[in-house]
């Protein structure tokens, strides 16, 4: 509750940091759009839900405004409610770059204005957010390394050795978003230029990803302990497609390890403060160069790398990101 208003978290999964920012704002969780639901039911399920609550409650939803959206749409009181949504998925890039079908594309048109209030996570959400609807309302966030986590890596001393293997952490099934092509195609011209490279991959892909991207010096190893290998590795690489803003990336800082990103990964705000030029496009011969130069550069020179990006990493921890996040919060809600 808060400013007499209800306020309900509408989650697809949910995501851990979501999850922590509906609780920071005391939203009550509200399982009618999540993702173990059919399309029909979910829409039964809001309209039910909508007809039996005030017109007057907030909707916090985690990437899944479409529905209450478009409902906003339709003239009745009891479907006009505050929508704030979460953007921290690629749909923003997708619906940028055309990468969506002309129906999707089409339904979030006419809901996005509806929205209320965008919480981009990120800069790059944000500035995609401009684009694609310059009048509308957002307050950025950033997520935070989970706390045990956070310290875990903290303690990781900076790189005192370095060999030419790359680290990349994310998830399927998309692998367009991931970028995993981009990975791989990088990859192999690095190999070409360090026979003992080696690639490592952590995260859940399936079968067919892992035989699609086979290549001699990859290694998807599947959910293992991050720290291990950012011990084995000395550059995080990760060329997303409209990555909101990858944690891992963060993580991997913290850890000391110096990282790569692509100009569509929303943490590249952090890595050009590593050095500006480790931001590249999505162009695997463009990204292998800018990591074969990393790779030559002396030892002193990455050594230096590694401190400023644990430094860089410091800043995402919990409570530093919560706290920043509820005073923007409260400076939105005193204007309700």
């Amino acid at each position: 509750m808060q400013n007499g208003k209800n306020i309900f978290f509408l989650y697809y999964i949910p995501h851990t940091f979501h999850k922590s920012l509906a609780q920071a704002v005391r939203a009550k969780d509200l399982d009618i759009l999540c993702s173990n639901k059919k399309p029909l039911r979910r829409i039964f399920s809001y309209v039910k839900f909508s007809l039996n609550s005030s017109p007057y409650d907030i909707l916090l939803c985690e990437g899944t405004f479409l529905i209450p959206a478009l409902f906003k749409i339709l003239p009745f009181k009891k479907f006009k409610k505050f929508i704030i949504n979460i953007s921290a998925d690629p749909k923003l890039y997708y619906i940028k770059t055309k990468n969506m079908n002309l129906f999707k594309g089409f339904m979030h048109s006419l809901a996005i204005p509806q929205v209320d209030l965008f919480i981009c996570i990120g800069e790059m959400e944000r500035d995609l957010l401009r684009e694609i609807s310059p009048r509308a309302k957002f307050i950025v966030a950033y997520p935070f390394i989970e706390e045990e986590r956070y310290n875990h890596l903290l303690n990781l001393p900076i790189k005192e050795r370095f060999n030419h293997n790359i680290l990349f952490v994310g998830n399927g099934p998309d692998h367009f978003c991931k970028g995993i092509d981009l990975l791989i195609n990088t990859f192999k011209i690095v190999k070409q230029e360090f026979q003992d490279a080696e690639l490592f991959i952590l995260g859940n892909w399936n079968k067919d990803i892992k035989e699609k991207f086979y290549y001699q010096g990859v290694h998807f190893v599947g959910f293992s302990q991050i720290y291990e290998y950012i011990e084995k590795s000395s550059l995080y690489l990760h060329l997303g497609r409209g990555e909101a803003f990858s944690i891992s990336t963060i993580e991997a800082l913290l850890g000391g390890l110096p990282a790569i990103v692509s100009e569509y990964t929303g943490a590249k705000e952090i890595v050009k403060k590593l050095r500006d030029d480790f931001v590249v496009p999505l162009d695997p011969k463009k990204a292998a160069e800018k990591v074969i130069e990393y790779f030559q550069l002396t030892e002193d020179d990455k050594k230096d790398l590694s401190l400023r990006a644990k430094e860089l990493g410091k800043r995402f921890k919990k409570e530093i990101v919560l706290s920043e996040f509820i005073n923007k919060w409260n400076s939105v809600m005193r204007k309700l």
